[in-house]
């Protein structure tokens, strides 16, 4: 009776991965498409049309691409990063098709338009003042969705120093925002 292969490691998947094996590709998108879905479905407010086409979007560019990425490096927060950039392109699109839909109350909804994007650019600065190691935790928290001790170990440092830091970034960010809250 033989006995089963051993289990696969991470090195050997993305090994396959970039010679573009078919089935590491399908093991990928079976282990992290419903965290890509749910974390685009969230971020759309619940839209699951949009979380669908997105999600799809990103493991097609991703295929497409592979070559270029350092498959070194953890595949969770590339993907986690493709389905965000995705997913403000997404959102991009159909504010502008929105706009250009629009015909007399199209005044109020360039207003609710240009204070959007006053405060996405009120927030990048502020994100972008705060001191690089505060700045690091956020974005891997709030943007990435990772867990504290997820990112501890990405950043080699504790929990508790995670959680710090992200107390200090979401207070600081709180004063610099102050005017839009």
């Amino acid at each position: 009776m033989r006995s089963p292969p051993p289990p696969e490691d991470d090195r050997q998947k993305r090994l396959r991965l970039k010679s573009g094996d078919p089935e590491a590709f399908a093991d990928l998108y079976r282990e992290h498409q419903p965290s890509i879905l749910n974390y685009v479905y969230r971020l759309s407010g619940g839209n699951s049309t949009l979380a669908e086409d997105v999600s799809q979007q990103v493991f097609m560019s991703f295929w497409t691409h592979r070559n270029e990425y350092d498959l070194d490096k953890p595949i969770t927060p590339l993907l986690l990063t493709m389905a965000r950039n995705a997913w403000l392109n997404a959102a991009k699109r159909e504010d502008y098709r929105k706009t250009s839909e629009l015909k007399e109350d199209g005044a109020s909804a360039r207003d609710r338009g240009l204070e959007r994007r006053e405060l996405e650019t009120a927030i990048e600065k502020s994100l972008a003042s705060l001191e690089e190691p505060l700045r690091e935790v956020f974005i891997l928290s709030r943007y990435h969705s990772l867990k504290y001790s997820q990112i501890a170990q990405m950043l080699g440092i504790s929990i508790k120093t995670v959680e710090a830091r992200l107390s200090r970034a979401l207070q600081d960010l709180q004063k610099l925002l102050k005017d839009f809250l």
